[in-house]
């Protein structure tokens, strides 16, 4: 009683679940294969349930319900092989024409067949149990094998499946495992006694009915629209193991047939048969080109793209961070090349501006080559020209006289232009292939371009970085020398004034006493400046002692020259004295250079606000607030015509070094005035 009332639920609840996923999702193939399913469903119930209400006509009966069964197993198939996939590419593959052939060819067998040459029944009327024959037998098992692909291809779809996506689809995946999963438990007899059990009904519609609902559930309240992005590892380890699995039935066979061979050395012969598969498993799975050939065939019949872009952007982003130096992420890089499209080794060229031709740069498992490219090439007029990705394999008549005739011996097959800012940078020469039968489609090329566009700009990048690193290290140089320079400036202008003053006062015995000193002063500094030369800084290092001021401007002053005034209060400084001097030195001369008439550079020191102060004035030409406020302190700028603009802005970086300051004062036509605020020594701040 049971269990017809629950077929009479599958009878009416079956069809009304299909008329609600055709109003839902009746674009979808796989949904009309579900539907059908449903519909099928209903009409099996109700053939079973009229089998179990007239018994002594279980085989006119049993005629319709195994057509039934056979139609609703296969649209269930068909229904997990569509489901949330992007179809465009399924009718392409082998395994789905095998798949169709080989159900087609079921039913034809079913429809044709009379009944009684697929089940019998002696007692039915008693036991409810349908005996199947050998024929019969090859029906279930093929069915069964449907059931068992449909629940693989259920559980590759909810492992594909993003997280996120899997929410909205796990209802309607749980009940599709369900009525498969039903339908084998029930068909299991078939294979275990070669009977179907009509007692298990009750059980079988229970999970049909529960299916139902949960269908009508998903469809009414869940978001079941996701696509499957099936997971190249996924599927690389459902056709390992598919492999495996017939590998052992394969064995479980010839176990079996040697058995019923009764062969008296069956043992041995099955041991070497073993021990030869287990080879052939071994060369399979180590053969590269196999491996490549597996990856190509999955690509045909499962995925909607040849590649995984995320996981190639993902392994070019680790080739960039392989290593420090630009040669070992070049060679990162051509690495990723060959793994992508399974080649033997390359090789990289890249534009050298200064001979004007394309050089070796890098390779990767490929002899190097030290003969350049030159802009004459027919190779590279012909990249610049056409700048796409050229196939070697191909006829290419205008390469006659390239150098590229000379990569024959390391099977070269592809040039890849690297174009960057629309010239070309460079390009990569990949060898031979793994698999010299692959044919490259518009994806492969599609992936090379993508990889040519993030190889340039990565190597571009890192090539100008290192020539930014040269230029500044020889900049660094170059402002080395041009402080080096100003110093001895400053050292030259105080021997050139002494010199001009020798020609009149030679024989003045106190003259010569100031000369020598002065040219005592003048070594002394420039053996000083000689010794600073190794280790010179922008903020230099201070050997801060207490001094008197007034010694480092007189100091100055006669380094400087005559005409310069000098007053003030004698004050004690906490400063590097030769640093100070130099700051002094330099202000002394720019103020006696700037002063055209016989004007005297005035010079005014002493105590103000805890600070020590030098003061510095002239009646020169002057200079412009503007010049002041953008140009004054920077470096390499000036108002002299021979200048080298960099006396004051070392001047601050040593002021600013004492933790002092530096002001200064002027107008145009009128003269200039530059005080400086230097720290008191510590006896005489207190």
């Amino acid at each position: 009683m049971l269990t017809e009332i629950l077929l009479w639920s599958n009878i009416l609840l079956c069809p009304v679940v299909g008329v609600i996923l055709l109003l839902r999702r009746s674009y979808l193939v796989s949904t009309l294969f579900i539907v059908a399913a449903l519909f099928l469903f209903s009409g099996l119930s109700f053939i079973d349930l009229r089998s179990l209400q007239q018994p002594e006509q279980i085989f006119i009966w049993r005629r319709f319900g195994l057509f039934f069964e056979v139609f609703a197993i296969l649209s269930c198939y068909f229904y997990t092989k569509t489901a949330f996939r992007d179809n465009s590419e399924i009718y392409k593959g082998t395994g789905f024409w095998i798949s169709v052939i080989l159900a087609f060819s079921l039913v034809l067998t079913v429809i044709f067949s009379p009944i009684d040459s697929l089940l019998f029944s002696p007692d039915f009327v008693d036991e409810h149990i349908l005996f199947l024959t050998k024929q019969g037998f090859v029906i279930y098992l093929l069915l069964m094998i449907y059931l068992v692909f449909g629940l693989v291809q259920l559980e590759r779809t909810l492992a594909g499946l993003h997280q996120t996506q899997r929410w909205g689809v796990k209802v309607i995946v749980l009940s599709s495992g369900l009525l498969l999963v039903s339908f084998a438990l029930y068909f299991s007899q078939s294979l275990l006694y070669r009977s179907i059990n009509m007692n298990y009904l009750s059980i079988r519609s229970v999970a049909v009915f529960s299916a139902c609902l949960m269908f009508a559930y998903s469809q009414l309240y869940r978001e079941s629209g996701s696509k499957l992005a099936l997971s190249r590892g996924i599927a690389h380890r459902s056709f390992v193991l598919l492999i495996v699995g017939g590998y052992l039935i394969l064995l479980g066979v010839v176990g079996e047939g040697l058995r019923y061979l009764n062969l008296s050395n069956a043992k041995q012969i099955f041991s070497g048969l073993l021990l030869v598969s287990i080879l052939g498993l071994a060369v399979v799975f180590l053969s590269e080109r196999l491996r490549r050939k597996l990856k190509v065939i999955l690509h045909k019949n499962f995925y909607q793209s040849k590649y995984d872009y995320q996981e190639q952007w993902k392994k070019f982003a680790e080739r960039m961070t392989s290593g420090l130096a630009l040669s070992d992420i070049q060679s990162a890089i051509l690495d990723l090349f060959c793994d992508s499209l399974a080649c033997k080794g390359a090789a990289l060229y890249l534009y050298d501006y200064e001979s004007k031709t394309y050089a070796y740069a890098s390779s990767f498992n490929s002899r190097r080559d030290w003969r350049p490219f030159s802009a004459e090439d027919p190779l590279i007029v012909s990249l610049k020209q056409k700048e796409w990705i050229i196939n070697l394999r191909e006829n290419h008549p205008e390469f006659v006289n390239s150098l590229i005739e000379s990569f024959d011996d390391i099977g070269a097959f592809l040039v890849i232009p690297l174009f960057f800012d629309e010239d070309l940078a460079g390009f990569i020469v990949l060898g031979e292939q793994i698999d010299a039968d692959e044919i490259l489609t518009y994806e492969d090329y599609d992936l090379l371009r993508m990889l040519a566009r993030q190889t340039i700009a990565t190597v571009q990048g890192l090539r100008l970085s290192e020539q930014l690193t040269t230029s500044r290290e020889l900049a660094a140089i170059g402002k080395v020398s041009t402080f080096v320079l100003h110093d001895l400036k400053n050292q030259v202008s105080g021997l050139s004034l002494m010199l001009d003053n020798a020609r009149d006062y030679i024989d003045d015995p106190e003259f010569q006493e100031d000369m020598i000193e002065t040219v005592g002063n003048t070594v002394k500094n420039m053996k000083g400046l000689i010794g600073r030369l190794k280790n010179i800084k922008e903020k230099p290092s201070l050997v801060i002692a207490s001094v008197q001021l007034n010694k480092i401007i007189e100091d100055a002053v006669e380094t400087a020259g005559t005409n310069i005034d000098v007053d003030g209060t004698a004050v004690r400084v906490a400063v590097d004295e030769e640093e100070i001097y130099k700051v002094i030195l330099n202000l002394l001369v720019n103020a006696l250079e700037a002063t055209t008439d016989a004007a005297p550079v005035r010079v005014h020191y002493g105590k103000k606000n805890d600070l020590a102060f030098v003061q510095i004035s002239d009646s020169g030409c002057g200079m412009s607030a503007e010049f002041i406020e953008e140009k004054l302190f920077k470096p390499f700028a000036t108002t002299k015509k021979h200048g080298f603009g960099i006396g004051l802005y070392q001047c601050q970086q040593i002021i600013e070094s004492h933790c002092g300051t530096i002001e200064v004062e002027s107008l145009e036509g009128e003269g200039t005035k530059f005080t400086l605020f230097l720290p008191l020594a510590a006896e005489q701040g207190q």
